[in-house]
């Protein structure tokens, strides 16, 4: 279509299950040394270094009764007037005060009729710090090209190795006022957007044409597809879980907090262990579930904690493109475990049995093969499972690489990188690693209703941390055959 650019199936995905109760974007919290820019110099600054891309210039556009995908298209006003604002945060500006702002700033759903991301220059931080709080769609961004985007914003080196940058459409720097993108193509019209969405519906039947010829001419890989996509579907159509706090109904109110740790340490408790950093996240998760349960009066007797792992698509060195290539692990985590040691044991072993069982190469099949589902399927099919809820996973854990270097804006430096990944679909806690010039930091956001005590499940977590840094070396994890929990 002329001027637009259809979303993928998963991308779409994350407009249709949206609403009031379930906002889906992620955000940033970069926290940097003082002295605080001024507001005109940031602005500036952030202007210059976002003219050269094309992201922050395009809105969705949802086709006539949902008949084909949303589209990407140029927006009439492009810059960052319209998106950026300025906030002093009150006395006495700590953390806690910087956690509640954010919790709040985070609530309200982006509009897509406009590029959708917004951004906020915070002033007033305790220690003569500032901040710039980023939240950005789903739609446009996963983990990977989340973190391009905040390299995007920051001074060299600001991208993790193999970063590629964000596609860029050509444009110098200089455009500080909003107005039109002379580098964009001609915006589609209503006539334009029907006629594609009518265009892509009836083309359909050619595409499935297209396929079931590419499996005659080539069976062997047409079964391997299919298994994929059967074994994709075997991970997330699985029984509803035993009840439990972290699934149900949401409210509209978020909670959100940290925990953090040196990045060495997080590394060399792996390496004792024979697991990974990611592994050791997930440990923490599950000492930090258990001694917040615990805490709670809740049984742990038949509670089965089963986290949904996004694993990334993108290979190293491509280019990073807007919008989500993804695929998920579902991993156990062992909360009725009270050794930290047998617990990261036990999730290394969930881990790398995910991995040799390929549930991500299945997961990702079944996205893929969600590019062939009708439109007006899709749509309806996520709404209704988002109405419906889902007891299928109870957690969500999310892992990304930050840049190993520390990096600049307006000649402050990055002190802290703090992720915001959202709840949804019943799921009532999320947890985000990133890992950013030496340090891990664990970003957890709750649904406020149901879990207003959320502050003591970062501290939980960073506790289980701590027990896993603090634990004497342990020998290489026994994988999957560790030892039984309890």
């Amino acid at each position: 279509m002329r001027g637009a650019e259809r979303l993928s199936a998963l991308d779409a995905a994350f407009v249709y299950l949206e609403n009031d109760v379930q906002p889906l974007h992620v955000g940033s919290v970069l926290v940097f040394a003082g002295p605080a820019p001024e507001p005109g110099r940031l602005a500036a600054e952030l202007e210059a270094r976002l003219a050269p891309l094309a992201w922050h210039r395009r809105h969705i556009r949802r086709m006539p009764l949902d008949l084909g995908r949303p589209v990407w298209v140029s927006s009439e006003r492009c810059g960052l007037d319209e998106h950026l604002h300025h906030l002093d945060l009150a006395a006495p500006g700590d953390d806690a005060a910087l956690r509640d702002l954010v919790a709040r700033l985070m609530v309200p759903r982006l509009a897509v009729s406009r590029p959708p991301f917004e951004l906020w220059h915070v002033d007033g931080l305790s220690g003569g710090r500032w901040a710039l709080v980023a939240k950005v769609h789903h739609a446009l961004v996963d983990g990977a090209s989340g973190m391009d985007l905040v390299g995007s914003l920051l001074a060299p080196p600001a991208l993790p190795p193999g970063g590629a940058g964000w596609p860029s459409t050509g444009a110098g720097p200089g455009r500080v006022q909003g107005g039109p993108d002379p580098c964009a193509p001609p915006r589609p019209t209503r006539v334009d957007v029907a006629l594609g969405g009518a265009g892509w519906l009836v083309a359909l039947p050619l595409r499935a044409a297209r396929l079931t010829l590419r499996s005659l001419v080539a069976p062997r890989a047409a079964v391997r597809r299919v298994r994929l996509v059967r074994h994709g579907l075997a991970q997330v159509v699985q029984p509803d879980l035993p009840p439990c706090v972290l699934n149900g109904p949401l409210g509209p109110g978020r909670l959100w907090g940290w925990a953090g740790a040196p990045l060495a340490e997080v590394e060399a408790v792996g390496r004792s262990a024979g697991a990974t950093v990611n592994d050791v996240f997930l440990a923490a998760v599950a000492g930090g579930l258990r001694g917040y349960l615990l805490e709670r009066g809740e049984p742990l007797d038949g509670l089965v904690a089963r986290a949904i792992v996004p694993v990334s698509g993108r290979s190293a060195g491509s280019p990073v493109r807007p919008g989500n290539i993804a695929s998920a692990m579902f991993v156990v985590l062992p909360v009725a475990v009270a050794r930290p040691l047998a617990r990261l044991a036990l999730v290394h072993g969930r881990t790398e049995e995910q991995k040799s069982r390929a549930v991500a190469d299945g997961t990702a099949a079944m996205v893929r093969a969600a590019e062939h589902v009708p439109a007006p399927l899709l749509a309806r099919a996520a709404g209704a499972y988002a109405r419906a809820g889902q007891g299928r996973v109870n957690v969500a854990a999310s892992g990304v690489t930050g840049p190993r270097e520390v990096c600049h804006l307006a000649g402050s430096p990055l002190l802290d990188l703090l992720p915001y990944v959202p709840v949804a679909l019943d799921v009532r806690a999320t947890f985000a690693l990133v890992t950013y010039a030496g340090r891990c930091t664990v970003g957890v956001t709750g649904d406020a209703a149901s879990l207003p005590d959320l502050h003591r499940l970062v501290e939980h977590v960073d506790r289980a941390l701590r027990e896993l840094l603090d634990a004497p070396a342990a020998p290489a994890a026994r994988g999957a055959d560790a030892a039984p929990e309890g």
